[in-house]
């Protein structure tokens, strides 16, 4: 028997209760009364590295030690028929313990009364430094061969091991030039808001005014001291800066110089221009202001941010579920609530976004071909699309892939901050293809940023059915016709030949076909733009008709609205009877899923139709509302933030987390306050400089 005995053999009984619910009575009963060894294969004990074997055999005189380690394990508590079968120990007192580290190990046990399927228990283990993860998984197999032996049965398997190293990632190069990338934005951003600040006082405008004579022409005193050539500098320049307000008297007035500022040269211009691109004082009053154009569609803001918080609520309930849980049989009770299925199905929140992005991109691009005679630049067309999103996403990505994976501490941490996909894939999200390749969609790196592949892939065929729907209205609307029916065609035959239920969690299908409904068909764009061309049917509408030029009876506009509200009701409640034992057929499931995301494409456009028309009465005022527009303005960098902030919080876990509907909600609202605060801080120092540079350098026609 191995070294790997005197620890593994006190954490039996431990490891036991834990595997209860797979082991009979007897079996139990043998284990803790039978005098009968346990016999453990001795050829794997090879596998245990030397290093790990004398420190095993030193700690049998290491009492105290070894009982902190022993402590630090993971234990089962109370619950264990309810599912609070994880036990993650206690990561803190392991941590403290001398030339010692946590890890992680994920079991899938074979559960008896769940027809043997096997469940994933989480285990933490306190182990010494000098044992690595291949010597904790070749231990525990030692240790579950001889039950199995013994018992003849098979109990559990190992799925990974993560053991937490001190510190568990070292500053390496890639963080140091990432630091400095951030660093340096920053203090661009600070030097440019004191640059502007300087630049508006009083003080420089004493430097760059001068005064004019009464015939208004500029005068050139020999001397430029300030003192001379501005007398009166400060009611001048109070009076320029208030325009409609002056407070002077007749004689202050006729003893006033009237002042001119220099003109700058065409250099100084462009080089203040740019500074002031990253400059708070210029941006964070864009970021805030509550006023909105005549000619937007107001409603919009407020649907953005309403979605944009769905997103976040979906996301906190589904990527916190995938942790260890102490209550889980309670989550399968939410979602056999009916209105929990409005946190479940939140994925059609991704689809009022499509809706949006197909509505703007029609709309303001029909209006341009008709202010330019049909004459567009189109490489500028995709140049400020690209502009406009890949330079934050890039960010992102940078500070997700080389910053994040130091801030975590807990049993979480390690396994967080993995990030072996990045290295080889990084470059899919820059060009927008991430949803295509990897093949996999838990290969990718940053795997929500998905929509925004697909959302580009939409763009970048828009001109194919836009310059038709300009030229020939007709043809453009017949090609978006095609497109839907053959969207909704292939999403059909996908969910048929697959045999995907139409529920709203269950990504995952037979275990045996190696697909998941994820890579299917929720990334894939041909199942994904019936919402789009929806959209851009409505962008058409807008564009072809100008506000209250439509005209619609009263009993038409409430019947229409009562129709949009039940198809959007449909839409999210329609698969209760699936989680409640009342599974659909196979073609309840077919038409469900290929006609669900056309037919909440159609509900949206009528709410955003009769606002915009004047038929949207007290849901337009709320919409529309100017307050939505500054969070409306956070949408993209919250929508690129909020699930780094959800895994960071994760990764500071250091217990089984509870399931309640009111700790989650507190989890929601402080995670949604943190996204958009990091998101404020994003836009102002990357995103609204870059749209600054970008007026500046593209041409303006």
């Amino acid at each position: 028997m191995s070294s790997f005995g005197p620890m593994f053999g006190l954490l039996v009984m431990s490891l036991c209760f834990s595997f209860s619910s797979s082991m009979t009575h007897e079996m139990m009963r043998g284990m803790l009364y039978s005098e009968t060894e346990i016999h453990l294969p001795i050829d794997k004990s090879e596998q245990i590295s030397a290093e790990c074997n004398s420190t095993l055999q030193n700690l049998t005189d290491k009492t105290a030690i070894l009982k902190d380690a022993l402590d630090a394990a993971g234990k089962p508590g109370a619950g264990l028929s309810a599912g609070n079968i994880n036990m993650l120990g206690h990561f803190d007192e392991c941590d403290n313990i001398d030339d010692f580290k946590y890890c992680m190990i994920i079991l899938n046990v074979n559960h008896s009364n769940v027809g043997g399927l096997q469940l994933p228990v989480t285990y933490g283990l306190c182990v010494p430094e000098e044992c690595s993860e291949g010597d904790v998984v070749s231990g525990i197999e030692i240790f579950f061969e001889g039950l199995e032996n013994m018992f003849h049965i098979p109990l559990a398997n190992i799925q990974s091991v993560i053991c937490t190293s001190h510190p568990h990632h070292r500053f390496d190069w890639k963080f140091k030039l990432t630091l400095t990338f951030f660093s340096l934005l920053f203090l661009l951003v600070v030097l440019s808001s004191l640059y502007h600040a300087w630049y508006h006082s009083p003080a420089c405008k004493s430097v760059q005014y001068a005064p004019l004579d009464e015939q208004g022409i500029l005068h050139q005193h020999e001397n430029n001291s300030p003192e001379q050539v501005l007398p009166d500098a400060s009611a001048s320049i109070t009076a320029e800066v208030l325009p409609g307000t002056d407070i002077r008297t007749d004689e202050e007035e006729s003893n006033t110089v009237r002042f001119q500022r220099r003109k700058e040269g065409p250099y100084l211009k462009i080089f203040n221009q740019i500074v002031f691109s990253f400059a708070l004082p210029q941006n964070l009053p864009k970021l805030l202001s509550v006023k909105v154009s005549k000619e937007s569609i107001s409603c919009l803001h407020g649907i953005r941010v309403i979605s944009m918080l769905w997103v976040i609520l979906g996301h906190v309930f589904s990527i916190s579920s995938t942790t260890a849980i102490m209550n889980p049989l309670t989550g399968l009770v939410w979602l056999s609530r009916y209105g929990f299925l409005t946190v479940s199905n939140a994925f059609f929140s991704v689809d009022s976004f499509f809706v949006m992005s197909g509505l703007l991109v029609t709309y303001i691009t029909l209006k341009q071909l008709k202010k330019r005679q049909g004459k567009i630049p189109w490489h500028w067309f995709y140049f400020h699309r690209y502009w406009r999103l890949s330079p934050a996403l890039a960010a992102t990505m940078l500070f997700y892939i080389y910053i994040t994976p130091y801030f975590g501490h807990g049993p979480y941490a390690e396994a967080l901050s993995v990030r072996s996909s990045c290295p080889k894939y990084w470059w899919t999200n820059l060009l927008y293809i991430n949803n295509f390749y990897p093949i996999s969609g838990n290969t990718m790196c940053i795997p929500w940023v998905w929509y925004l592949a697909n959302d580009m892939q939409f763009f970048i065929i828009s001109p194919l059915i836009l310059i038709p729907l300009y030229y020939i209205p007709w043809v453009g609307l017949c090609l978006i016709g095609t497109l839907c029916l053959a969207s909704i065609s292939i999403t059909g035959v996908l969910v048929g030949i697959y045999d995907f239920p139409a529920a709203s969690m269950n990504f995952q299908t037979d275990p045996q076909s190696h697909a998941s409904f994820s890579d299917v068909i929720y990334n894939k764009p041909y199942c994904r733009i019936t919402p789009y061309l929806a959209g851009m049917v409505l962008g058409y509408i807008l564009y072809k008709y100008p506000k209250k030029s439509i005209k619609i009876h009263w009993t038409v506009a409430l019947t229409a609205w009562i129709v949009a509200c039940g198809i959007g009701y449909a839409c999210i409640y329609a698969v209760y009877p699936n989680y409640n034992g009342h599974p659909w057929s196979r073609a309840g499931n077919i038409l469900y899923e290929a006609f669900c995301r056309f037919a909440w494409g159609v509900s949206l456009t009528w709410v955003i139709f009769a606002c915009h028309y004047g038929y949207g009465g007290w849901v337009n005022s709320f919409l529309g509302h100017p307050l939505w527009a500054p969070l409306g303005r956070l949408t993209y960098t919250a929508y690129l933030l909020h699930p780094i902030m959800i895994l960071l919080f994760i990764s500071h876990e250091g217990t089984v987390m509870y399931l309640s509907i009111a700790l989650t909600s507190f989890y929601f609202a402080g995670i949604t306050l943190i996204s958009y605060g990091c998101a404020a801080i994003l836009s102002l120092m990357l995103e609204f400089p870059l749209v600054g540079l970008e007026k500046i350098f593209l041409p303006r026609n």
